[in-house]
């Protein structure tokens, strides 16, 4: 009989040996646990429990594999129809149904789509002077206190 059978059924004999389950930290006696050396054949107890802890690991590696999926197919969702949205922005402009003159608009995008500066195309002399103060960032946007 080697040592380590020995040890294992003295450990199983006497019922004052305890362990703490490591997964819920619970005491336990020894004589309740399936034992056995590594270099010997694991008893059907132990078979049986290691089986079903690979079930367990295939069945959790499916259910991430497939949240997996789900995620990329939804982010990909996503940023296709922000992409459709960023460019349907800037061509809504050109539709007959925009309701501005597309030379009054000035896209801004984020988070504001476009400015319109109606009779833009049209302006006078003191509208040009104005557009060239925004253009050459001489004008501020300040808030006062009321």
């Amino acid at each position: 009989m080697s040592a380590a059978t020995v040890l294992i059924s003295e450990l199983q004999r006497d019922k004052r040996f305890k362990a703490t389950c490591p997964a819920c930290m619970e005491d336990f006696a020894l004589s309740d646990a399936v034992l056995f050396a590594l270099d010997a054949e694991p008893p059907p107890a132990a078979l049986a429990a290691l089986n079903a802890m690979r079930a367990r690991i295939k069945e959790r590696k499916a259910a991430l594999r497939a949240s997996r999926e789900r995620m990329t197919t939804g982010a990909r969702r996503t940023a296709e129809a922000v992409n459709l949205g960023m460019i349907v922005e800037k061509i809504v402009p050109s539709f007959p149904s925009f309701a501005y003159v597309a030379g009054d608009c000035r896209a801004m995008f984020e988070p504001i789509d476009y400015l319109v500066f109606s009779g833009l195309t049209t302006r006078d002399r003191s509208q040009q002077s104005i557009k060239k103060a925004v253009e050459d960032g001489s004008v501020q946007f300040r808030i006062t206190p009321q």
